[in-house]
């Protein structure tokens, strides 16, 4: 199921008329509903969607022997038997003796009107079986939980219904935590300079200004802990001393029961304990605090039940490593002003091999050394206690960052670094290919270059030089990128992302016949983006799957047949067997007098997207390729360049050297495709392996561009802003918001994070760029730079928005990679946008650096 951030997919059409509902005995004409079952869960889906996304979700909900979930998955054109379908299955559990209860997963089944009850009470009182039912949007969040984003009323979401009897309001959760009545007694909104809003896993804590958490979004693919009240606070935008306050007034207003158990976790990326530290200065009591984002472990996973990981998440929302301290206990300061350490609560290491550990957080390696987790990654030294500089430097999403113990005797590091070599493997994949080994401060020369044949013969990066707290260092170039990127795929133990389940009732009353809308669910916000030929050799993020989105299956009226009653069946004491996929061909009894016809709620069809959303743009193959290169590509490549072979050999040489993940599976293939990247980097645009030769002499230069392209999938992805500049005011009349714009060479842009970055003349039209599969470049170029990103041949970006010259301000398109193949385009959200925008209207500062020729030039439509 599937942070920052979601990707909508699946189906997102419009309402169109239901099918006309068939006669006893007749086959549905086209696509029609039908049930499959696994177990206690059945799925109602169009015959049509054999390849539906919710089929596979349907796996995760919770199900209790005697009390089966139904999921309604049914599109428009398919809803002409939905009646007949629901209630011939509601027939058969009512007459299984076994069944008490069944969960209908059908966003707004609990809503009344002011003309009818809801539908799940109808159905009820037909049946004569308890029903469990949402009275708004339903949100699938990871480990298969049921969560209403917005019910009707504070102790509201899920209802019970009993035959004949009075609706019992149950909570926004299913299955419910156990704090979750305590909740409802919970003031939300306004406190203070920030808002309190309910989300699955407990509460969120935002600076008023900031956007609220959305379904799809990684707030709401936190792990619903049964006994751990989670409160995710961010406070970008506000000042710590404000977010505190707030955070302290909400907390001291907590029911007992839920103070003893809240746990803090931060929302926006940002180191949160010097904020907590505050906040237990004014409470007076000690706080738990997340280091990253706590996540559930999907089924199956090591550990007790409710196993979660706590991972490190960017200030792009992305979660990348699990933390190795998960979580620091901080405690007041004393009547002196002293304040103990933060204390672990909660680390993630390997099992000791020789018994249990001594110390919290610390792991007895079989040399005699002691790894111990801190914050910021791992520390391995000779005694348990690692110094206050270590103990306290904050996690970065970025890396993992391990130290060992300064020491000047050869024996004692040389111990050092085989007890380190020995536990590297036994530390989570994801931690190890996030992480960088740094020299303690103030290393001799001995050390730092130990540390340094260390980092190349484990395949770690090595970062120049002791970080000061606060800030960042630049490690060597590309050994790991500023932020992660996603995965080509998400790797075993991968957490989840929620989906939501979009509203589609009206509440108004259905005209005769059955109709129901789409149910749209959400990808994960990080959809898996196509990062050529090799795995990525940067740290690739385990990301959580997002909320998936199960937009009501209420159905509509339709228009087709307006005299007609959609059927829903009789109980009948007779329990047939559910088949798998149970066509409308048999006769069916007609529903009883009690129960309208008209069973189904109106549904509301999805809002539009505020952008154009345009479908997934394959890469244009026919002059891109894709995919690693093969021995006659490199083969042929090195004829084409074999007059300039070897003024780039050494450079590559040197890459390879410093960053052994570059290789991949094969150095000398892994040599040919660098060389290949480095050729193109050092050409200039117009040269005979520039940019617009391998536009125009594609097939000449085919064996150049696949070695290219699979040299781009070795290098580091890129996240954050990039832009690239025309020159002149005007901007073509068909780039307008919606339009689909591809580039058929490598495209060259300036990451506008870096701190050196250019920003070109104002007179210029800037193209500014939310990136998914854009590569760093200083990993081969070792400018010192940093600003200098590339796209591969054949990427494809959608317009956003266009903005005419005007008021100072220069020309502004902004745009939206598209994802490659069959993967869906998401909009970004609003504050995306918003954030291109700023970017767009950055002005050159007197003296700043030029804008690079290569960075300029359109795009082509």
């Amino acid at each position: 199921m599937s942070s920052r951030i979601p990707r909508w997919f699946g189906r997102r059409t419009p309402a169109s008329p239901a099918a006309t509902t068939p006669g006893p005995g007749e086959t549905p004409a086209g696509p029609h509903t039908v049930l499959e079952a696994d177990g206690e869960r059945f799925l109602l889906r169009s015959s049509a969607d054999r390849a539906s996304t919710v089929a596979e979700l349907v796996r995760d909900l919770p199900a209790e022997p005697g009390r089966p979930v139904v999921v309604v998955d049914v599109t428009a054109d398919a809803a002409g038997n939905l009646g007949e379908e629901l209630g011939g299955l509601l027939g058969r559990l009512s007459a299984d003796p076994a069944c008490s209860a069944a969960r209908l997963v059908m966003s707004g089944a609990a809503a009344a009107t002011a003309e009818r009850l809801p539908l799940a009470q109808r159905l009820a009182d037909a049946w004569q079986l308890d029903i469990e039912a949402p009275d708004a949007p339903i949100v699938l969040v990871p480990g298969g939980g049921l969560y209403v984003a917005e019910p009707t009323t504070r102790a509201g979401g899920w209802w019970r219904f009993a035959p004949g009897g009075e609706p019992e309001a149950l909570g926004a959760r299913m299955p419910a935590p156990r704090w979750q009545r305590a909740l409802a007694r919970v003031p939300l909104g306004a406190l203070g300079g920030c808002v309190v809003q309910q989300i699955p896993a407990g509460l969120s804590l935002r600076p008023a200004g900031a956007a609220a958490p959305r379904t799809g979004e990684l707030a709401y693919a936190l792990a619903v802990h049964p006994e751990r009240l989670t409160l995710l606070v961010s406070s970008r935008g506000a000042s710590e001393e404000g977010i505190a306050e707030d955070l302290a007034t909400l907390l001291a207003g907590l029911p007992a029961e839920l103070r003893r158990s809240v746990r803090l976790a931060p929302g926006d990326g940002r180191d949160l304990l010097p904020v907590a530290e505050t906040v237990a200065d004014l409470l007076g009591t000690e706080i738990e605090v997340c280091t990253g984002l706590p996540f559930p472990l999907p089924d199956g996973a090591p550990g007790a039940a409710h196993a979660e990981s706590v991972r490190l998440n960017s200030s792009e929302g992305e979660p990348t490593w699990p933390a190795l301290l998960a979580s620091v206990v901080c405690a007041p300061a004393g009547p002196d002003g002293h304040r103990p350490a933060a204390r672990p609560a909660r680390w993630n290491l390997p099992d000791p091999v020789d018994g249990p550990a001594l110390e919290p957080a610390t792991l007895r390696l079989p040399d005699g050394a002691y790894a111990v987790a801190v914050r910021a990654g791992l520390w391995v030294g000779d005694s348990p206690v690692p110094p206050p500089e270590v103990r306290d430097r904050p996690a970065e999403a970025r890396a993992a960052r391990i130290e060992i113990a300064d020491t000047d005797d050869d024996t004692s590091r040389d111990l050092l670094l085989t007890s380190l070599a020995a536990l590297l493997p036994r530390l989570d994949e994801q931690v190890r290919e996030h992480a960088e080994i740094a020299a303690p401060k103030g290393a001799g020369p001995e050390t730092v270059g130990a540390l340094r044949r260390f980092s190349m013969r484990h395949g770690v990066a090595y970062v120049t030089g002791a970080r000061e707290e606060g800030t960042s260092v630049t490690p060597d170039a590309g050994a790991t990128p500023s932020e992660p990127s996603a995965p080509p795929a998400a790797p075993p133990g991968a957490p989840v992302r929620p989906m939501a389940l979009t509203s589609t009732s009206t509440g108004s009353p259905a005209p005769a016949t059955t109709e129901a809308t789409p149910v749209h669910v959400a990808a994960p916000a990080s959809e898996p983006r196509p990062s050529g030929p090799e795995e990525v050799p940067e740290a690739v993020p385990t990301v959580p799957t997002v909320p998936t989105v199960l937009a009501g299956r209420p159905a509509t009226g339709s228009a087709a047949r307006p005299a007609e009653e959609a059927r829903i069946p009789a109980p009948s004491a007779r329990a047939s067997a559910v088949r798998s996929e149970v066509h409308a061909t048999e006769s069916v009894p007609a529903p009883p007098a009690a129960v309208s016809t008209a069973a189904l709620p109106a549904a509301k069809p999805p809002a539009a997207p505020t952008v154009p959303a345009p479908p997934a743009a394959p890469r244009r193959t026919g002059t891109a390729p894709t995919g690693a290169s093969g021995d006659g590509d490199r083969a042929a490549f090195r004829d084409l360049a074999s007059d300039v072979w070897e003024e780039h050999t050494g450079p590559v040489n040197q890459a390879l050297i410093r960053l052994p993940a570059l290789r991949g599976t094969g150095e000398a293939a892994a040599r040919a495709d660098l060389i290949a990247v480095h050729l193109y980097l050092t050409s200039p645009p117009d040269g005979p392996f520039g940019a617009l030769a391998l536009a125009e002499h594609a097939e000449e230069l085919r064996p150049y561009a696949a070695c290219l392209s699979s040299g781009l999938g070795r290098l580091p992805a890129l996240r954050g802003t990039l832009m690239r500049a025309v020159p002149g005011p005007d901007i073509p009349e068909d780039v307008v918001p919606g339009a689909c714009l591809h580039t058929d060479a490598p495209l060259d842009a300036v990451h506008l994070e870096a701190p050196d970055a250019p920003v070109p003349p104002t007179e210029f039209v800037r193209y500014v760029i939310r990136p998914l599969t854009a590569r760093r470049t200083s990993a081969l170029t070792r400018d010192g730079s940093g600003a200098a990103a590339l796209f591969a041949p054949g990427t494809a970006f959608s317009v956003l928005a266009r903005y005419e010259a005007g008021d100072g301000l220069p020309g502004r398109i902004l745009l939206a990679e598209v994802p490659s193949g069959a993967a869906p385009f998401r909009p970004p959200s609003d504050e995306v946008v918003a954030r291109l925008d700023t970017a767009s209207r950055r002005l050159p500062l007197p003296g700043g650096p030029p804008w690079p020729v290569r960075c300029t030039g359109p795009l082509t439509s």
